[in-house]
């Protein structure tokens, strides 16, 4: 029956002569695990998985701390995983050139059809195709199978995922026919000039002639040319073809006209093969003094850097979620995207093109190891120039692509041979790189060395006559939803190495107490959530770097380290589990929007706004204590009203000190409320009010609708509220999920950077500073589907009340609304409830240490079954906090160890205990460290604990980045072993990005180590 429908497929997707363009997501078996023998035809795979592409199986995985991924990679499951599909051959692919394409597989994949090895790709971000013309000419049926392997770890810096996590096509045409990526078009002016690439696989000469049409928007016809020209038997030539555009429609930011380029090869009367390119017309120019020019206009790059992956959904992102983040990005006010450190997947250039979103785009990030088992440490030096000409060349006609980036921290002579490669293949865009080989470079491109103070007053001399962009800045971290009024370094200050600009305090004491953990429970003094009034960084606030932007010319562009939060990269920042994530986005990982979104769009935007923050429900801070509250806004005006009192009009200031308005208003319950006023009218307001314990869900949905087609995907947003419908910005309390009709939960998530359950596969989640993230997919093209969300809603630790409620809620999402009788009944005692329990009608008191579970009863079935615990040591605390920070070092524990094991203390320690290196010579602890600056001098401390009877301490060799700094660094004697430590200092070299730090001991003495700290 499958055979059938694909047979139908294939013939109505035939359009010119047979050709053919054909989806291959659907209906791949697949098992995760490496097997013996799954590429031969007769492989019985009757008990492996059936799913659609893309995929991504470490998503689907649970974290654990164990897995070989590690904080790097998110703790995520790696592995094997091997698929396979068996198609019937139609007989419109006889005689025909048949190849299988697939845009993206992490990593190291090899491809059989019918048992036949195409080929192996290692690179997991580039997309390749296979030649399986002879297979389909001489077989009745395919089986393809595909063996992906990302079992060595970490085999990056960030969260990779793993699998076929793109699309797959089948491509049919006839044997004269455009090579793949064989059609390259330029532009200049009104001028279109166009290579194209041609094959003929005849055992004959062919006559051909090459039909170049431009088509506009509304699909006339502008302009169109021929050219005659003879192909020899099995041959490759490339024409050229010139072009001139009357008057054309400019591609830019904000106004991306495409036209679509026709390539058209008719062979005696007949058309054999026709490709459609869509192209832009704009002209780029760059200039050191004064940056980037599209079209004449002086375009600064406002931009963020992205990975590939979007939280829940890990690395396999429906093309409709790509769409949602890249318009979500331009509605912050970012007009441009840095891919790090790799390609995305192809419809991602293709929706820049569509919505006017400049690209830098990126296809390395080492051209050495700086990962274990990343691609730099094994596969660099052999596949490189393929990987890069297929990136190139694939990715090259986009008008949304400006510059291209071929390394991110990372160094080598091999610099000189990747931009020579770029230049050949495409002599229209400057290459760039992260901080790597700048020497080799057109454009100057700088991390996080470029935030560091004194940078911009040697600008011109560090640019060396090159464009200047800051290819990863600025370094700021944030937690949706938690606040701090003092300001936090990561490296502290002041820092010798970072040289961060100053930034006052908001406060003299700090104000906030909520936590996501008391201090003692920490496993690493790194652990800690930042705050979102942007005081939290490495050198520099994200106001002061928009206002460097701005004001300074040859400062052509700045790419923020991160548009969204990532997986993975977990650890050097963070601390490690159960920090899963990375947190210096503007939206977090389930596409929820921070306040730092809107201090962007105050500054990046037109469109009337104002934007509250902190919210005002705040039950631990003493009534009459002052909260400076912030208004992000573009108006000329802004008025504050607390409980309809005015506290003044303020404007936003140019000085990144006065970007926003600030007041300082004495905390009681109430409302607040600001007004936008532009040329004296009032023109946008915005109000947030003081809310009650939380009793209510509400449901509604973000971006896009779904539409009447399977395997659409739809953003479902929980929210939690209290009676009147408030906000509850603490809400943590778990929803629970169910599809009514033709639909199912694709994943689930909530934002947070350390909830560490599964996306995949629960009914539940439970809520991150009050949101909650439901992902609903379509299983049929027109059926009905609702979402019922349940929810047993109260203050965990009863801080204010001890009112418990639960909210039953139905959200229509396609077709009809049900309305179904719903019943809930409940327990107290811990019991299992049933139909006999208690009727639920109204909220009910609870003590604490009460685990309440419910069952929710729809038309008669039994939906599930809710539980939530409430007690002292139930969900996050209202610890007390100094507001001081530590500045914490790399931990022992999470090293490396050879000959040495791990002491689990709590106490005298950081972190959750101690090395002992054995009595052994060359026992040792590395470490990974990325430094997101420039290379130079360092200080290197060790703490550490020994005392030895027969001498005055011991010796133990350094070594950084293989190079031994100190073949006997001394230390001495600590007054006893394990109670007392001491702190050394070593300076050394440290280069940009990856770094390893490795201790060894040089005598047969053991040492007791707890941490290093490089400042």
């Amino acid at each position: 029956m499958k055979y059938f429908k694909l047979l139908v497929a294939f013939c109505f997707s035939i359009s010119v002569a047979a050709q053919q363009h054909i989806n291959f997501d659907k209906d791949w078996k697949f098992i995760q695990k490496d097997v013996s023998g799954a590429e031969q035809i007769n492989y019985k795979d009757t008990d492996w998985r059936e799913l659609n592409l893309p995929h991504d199986w470490s998503i689907e995985g649970e974290y654990d701390e164990t897995h070989p991924m590690g904080d790097q990679c998110g703790y995520l499951p790696a592995g094997f995983g091997w698929y396979r599909k068996t198609i019937t051959v139609p007989k419109e692919w006889k005689n025909k050139h048949v190849e299988i394409a697939f845009e993206g597989v992490f990593m190291n994949s090899t491809v059989w059809a019918n048992g036949q090895k195409l080929g192996n790709r290692p690179y997991g971000w580039v997309s390749f195709a296979y030649d399986i013309s002879e297979i389909a000419q001489n077989s009745e049926s395919i089986t393809f199978a595909v063996r992906v392997d990302n079992n060595l770890q970490p085999s990056a810096r960030w969260y990779t995922g793993s699998g076929i996590y793109s699309h797959v096509w089948m491509d049919v045409k006839n044997k004269t026919h455009i090579a793949r990526d064989g059609v390259f078009v330029k532009t200049k002016g009104d001028a279109v000039s166009v290579a194209t690439e041609f094959i003929n696989k005849q055992d004959k000469k062919q006559k051909v002639t090459l039909k170049t049409t431009v088509v506009d928007a509304d699909g006339n016809k502008i302009i169109s040319k021929s050219s005659k020209i003879k192909v020899d038997k099995n041959a490759k030539i490339k024409v050229d073809t010139d072009l001139q555009i009357e008057n054309p429609k400019l591609w830019s930011t904000h106004n991306p006209y495409l036209y679509t380029l026709v390539s058209e090869v008719v062979v005696k009367g007949k058309t054999q093969d026709v490709v459609k390119t869509k192209f832009g017309v704009r002209d780029v120019e760059w200039k050191p003094a004064s940056g980037i020019w599209i079209n004449g206009e002086n375009v600064k790059l406002q931009g963020v850097c992205n990975h590939q992956d979007a939280g829940p959904l890990g690395a396999a992102v429906p093309d409709k979620i790509i769409r949602y983040r890249i318009q979500q990005l331009k509605d912050m006010g970012v007009n441009a995207i840095r891919t790090s450190h790799n390609p995305q997947t192809p419809i991602f250039y293709d929706i820049c093109d569509e919505l006017g979103m400049l690209v830098m785009d990126e296809v390395f990030d080492g051209w050495l190891k700086k990962a274990p088992q990343d691609y730099g440490a094994r596969f660099f030096d052999q596949w490189w120039k393929k990987d890069l000409t297929d990136w190139i060349k694939r990715d090259r006609n986009h008008p949304s692509i400006i510059i291209y980036s071929v390394g991110n921290e990372t160094h080598g002579e091999i610099g000189a041979d990747l931009v020579k490669t770029c230049h050949e293949l495409d002599n229209t865009r400057p290459v760039t790189s992260g901080h790597s080989g700048s020497e080799y470079m057109d454009v100057m491109g700088v991390n996080g060395h470029s935030e560091k103070k004194g940078f911009f007053d040697h600008l011109e001399e560090e640019q060396d006559g090159k464009v200047f962009i800051g290819t990863e800045n600025t370094h700021t971290w944030q937690v949706r939803g938690f606040y701090r009024t003092k300001t936090w370094f990561r490296d502290g200050y002041p820092s010798k190495k970072q040289k961060p600009y100053a930034l006052p305090d908001l406060t003299e004491k700090e104000v906030f107490t909520h936590d996501w953990i008391d201090d003692i429970n920490r496993t690493n003094h790194k652990q800690i959530f930042n705050s979102s009034y942007d005081n939290a960084m490495v050198r520099v606030s994200s106001r002061l770097n928009i206002a460097q932007l701005r004001d300074i010319p040859a400062y052509a562009g700045s790419f923020r380290w991160t548009g969204h939060d990532y997986i993975g990269e977990a650890g050097y920042v963070h601390g490690g589990w159960p920090f899963k994530a990375f947190m210096g986005g503007a939206i977090d990982l389930s596409n929820f929007e921070k306040d730092l979104y809107y201090l962007y769009q105050s500054q990046w935007t037109t469109k009337s706004m104002v934007h509250i923050l902190p919210h005002w429900t705040h039950p631990k801070v003493a009534l009459g204590t002052e909260i400076p509250v912030w208004v992000y806004s573009n108006c000329d005006e802004v008025e504050l009203f607390f409980n309809g009192q005015s506290l003044g009009k303020q404007k936003p200031g140019k000085e990144w000190l006065k970007m926003q308005c600030e007041w300082k208003v004495k905390w009681q319950p109430g409302t607040l409320k600001a007004i936008g006023y532009k040329n004296g009218k009032k023109i946008t307001e915005e109000v947030i009010r003081t809310a009650n314990a939380p009793t209510k869900i509400e449901l509604s949905v973000d971006g896009e609708t779904l539409e009447n087609k399977a395997n659409d995907l739809v953003q479902v947003r929980v929210t939690t509220t209290d009676a009147k419908g408030e906000f509850y910005p603490y809400g943590e309390n778990r929803t629970y999920f169910k599809v009514l009709g033709s639909g199912k939960i694709k994943a689930l998530g909530n934002g947070s950077p350390v909830d560490v359950e599964q996306h995949v596969g629960p009914n539940n989640r439970k809520a991150f500073y009050g949101l909650t993230r439901a992902f609903i997919e379509s299983t049929d093209t027109d059926g009905a589907i609702n979402l019922l969300a349940s929810c047993i809603l109260g203050e965990k630790k009863q801080i204010t009340s001890n009112q418990v409620s639960i909210d039953t809620k139905i959200i229509n999402l396609r077709g009809k609304k049900v309305q179904p009788n719903i019943k809930v009944y409940y327990t107290t005692n811990g019991d299992i409830p049933t139909e006999s329990s208690t009727a639920y009608t109204q909220s009910f008191e609870v003590a604490l240490e009460t685990t309440i579970k419910a069952l929710v009863v729809v038309d008669g079935e039994k939906a599930y079954v809710l539980e939530e615990k409430f007690g002292k040591k139930e969900g996050f605390t209202w610890n007390k906090n100094s507001g001081e920070y530590v500045v914490a070092g790399e931990q022992a524990e999470d090293a490396k160890i050879t000959n040495g094991k791990v002491i689990l203390k709590d106490k005298l320690v950081r972190g959750k205990g101690y090395v002992k290196l054995h009595n052994v010579v060359g026992a040792s602890l590395e470490w990974y460290q990325e430094n997101d600056g420039g290379a130079g001098e360092a200080d290197l401390y060790i703490r550490y604990s020994g005392k030895y009877k027969d001498a005055q301490g011991t010796y133990i060799k350094v070594i950084v980045n293989g190079k031994i700094v100190d073949d006997k660094f001394f230390l001495r004697n600590t007054r006893n072993t394990g109670n007392f430590w001491n702190k050394v200092k070593l300076p050394i070299q440290i280069d940009r990005g990856a770094n390893t730090i490795v201790l060894e001991t040089v005598e047969d003495k053991g040492i007791l180590i707890d941490e290093i700290l490089i400042n």
